[in-house]
Order: C-alpha cells, then sequence, then structure tokens
C-alpha cells in the first residue's frame, strides 16, 4: 500500500467513518461490524474517538493503484490510517480489541494476514465481538446456519470436495442437503492455484472462512477473494509472524514511518 497524505481529523461520524478538517470523508479499511447491532456500532465509534480526537494528524495507506480501491460509491476515502504521532494502525487497533472483524475484499485485499493474526489475538483473549457470550463469535462449521443472512466467520474439518458447473464446493459434512457448504468459482479457484492452494486437495483439512451466509440446500457460503480462505491445519496457510502490532503497516518507496509492518 502506499502512503497518499496526511490530514488532520475533525470528528468521527460512525464506527467506521471520519470526517477531516480539509472535508475530506474517510471510510476505514480492513474491518467491518454486525449489521443491526446498535452496541456494537456505539462501541466502536466511542473508541475512535479516544483515538482519534479532534486536530489528531493522522497518515493515509490506500491502494497503489488510483484506479481501484481507493474511493466507495459514495465518493469516501477508503483507508488504513496511522496516527502520525504515536505510530499507531488505528484500523489494527479495532480489530486487536475485538471491536470489528477484519474484512478484506476484492478491491482492498491488502492487509488481510496482520489483520486475521490481530483477530486471532482477540478471539484468543475473548475480547468485545469475540467474548463468550457475544453472538458474533467464531460458528464451528456444524452450526453454520446460526449465521443465515449475515456475514459471519466459520471455522470446521473440510469432508469432501467436488466441482458442478465450473464451481468447485467444499462440503463439512456428509449430507450435501444440509450441511455447511462453501462456493468457490472457477476465477476464484485460478486466484488460489496462483498461491499455491488446490482447493481440491482440502479434505480432511481444518479452515477458516469468512462471508455471508445463505440458506441454500443448508447453510451455504461463497468465497469472494483466496484471503478469506484461511488454511489452518497442517499449518495456518497466513505465514504470519507472532510480532504483528497495531504499528504502521506499510511500506512505501517513498517516505515511510519507523516501525511498521512488513506485509
Amino acid at each position: 500500500m502506499k502512503h497518499t497524505a496526511t490530514v488532520r481529523a475533525d470528528k468521527v461520524i460512525d464506527a467506521q467513518t471520519i470526517m477531516m478538517k480539509d472535508g475530506k470523508i474517510i471510510r476505514l479499511l480492513g474491518i467491518d461490524y454486525p449489521m443491526g447491532s446498535e452496541e456494537s456500532a456505539l462501541a466502536g465509534k466511542m473508541r475512535l474517538e479516544k483515538l482519534i480526537p479532534e486536530s489528531t494528524e493522522v497518515m493515509l495507506y490506500q491502494t497503489r493503484s488510483q484506479k481501484t480501491g481507493r474511493t466507495n460509491r459514495m465518493g469516501h476515502t477508503l483507508a488504513h490510517l496511522v496516527n502520525k504521532e504515536t505510530g499507531e494502525w488505528i484500523n489494527g487497533t479495532m480489530v486487536a480489541e475485538g471491536l470489528a472483524w477484519a474484512y478484506t475484499d476484492k478491491s482492498n485485499p491488502d492487509m488481510a494476514e496482520p489483520l486475521y493474526m490481530l483477530e486471532q489475538k482477540a478471539r484468543e483473549t475473548k475480547k468485545g465481538l469475540w467474548a463468550k457470550d457475544s453472538p458474533f463469535g467464531l460458528l464451528a462449521s456444524d452450526d453454520a446456519m446460526e449465521g443465515d443472512g449475515t456475514f459471519r466467520v466459520v471455522e470446521g474439518a473440510i469432508k469432501s470436495a467436488g466441482s458442478s458447473k465450473n464451481n468447485l464446493y467444499l462440503n463439512f459434512g456428509n449430507d450435501r442437503t444440509k450441511d455447511f457448504t462453501v462456493m468457490i468459482s472457477a476465477s476464484l479457484r485460478k486466484a488460489l492455484a496462483k498461491k499455491g492452494v488446490d482447493p481440491m486437495g482440502l479434505s480432511g483439512k481444518t479452515v477458516r472462512v469468512r462471508g455471508w451466509i445463505r440458506n441454500w440446500n443448508g447453510p451455504f457460503m461463497e468465497l469472494d477473494t483466496p484471503e478469506r480462505l484461511e488454511i489452518l491445519s497442517p499449518l495456518p496457510s497466513t505465514g504470519l509472524s507472532p510480532q504483528t502490532s497495531t504499528e504502521p503497516p506499510i511500506i512505501s518507496p517513498e517516505k515511510a514511518p519507523t516501525g511498521q509492518i512488513n506485509p
């Protein structure tokens, strides 16, 4: 990613959106919140207000391509933010504290790996969304139907893999009419192959997937990006370092802050 600007914060609009002094509206990349949860939205907003008080100088990091992933359809600027004075990676902090899910997409796949590491730490320590009594925590594949109609993170062992009409299906149970299934399109399968992953060889592996769940012959999820498939056995596929922190995340050929993560 690339450092594209340094601006001063004006006010926090919501848990993911900040107004800057120059009128720019920033939407935080790589994170998302449960739909319809006022409690999560309020907690996220309050934390952002503490992380970025009025007049805080922040550094914006965006995709290297100026044509994709820098703005949304509403004209908001999409970015990772780093507090210039403290060096804290704001987006990473929200995930590390269990206030948001790690959520990357096709236009902005960067930083998935360090975000997943921070999310895993939050999950292990049962923070925020991952608290024991949270309705938004990790779902076992056998319980995936509980997430019907929502974005969720699901974990389980793949029983079998098969293809139909150019799509590949990962089956998490023996009954394909009611057990959790993940679909991988032909184009996504090619993208996974470039990363050295053959989904047909994942039978017996434990994986973690994230995406929208719907009811189609049981709980069903279509993967959108390669990053949304994490292979947990025999070794994590993410190649993450336990040193991941919420310090600045990006190395740029121009001047960059010290202490950054090298993705």
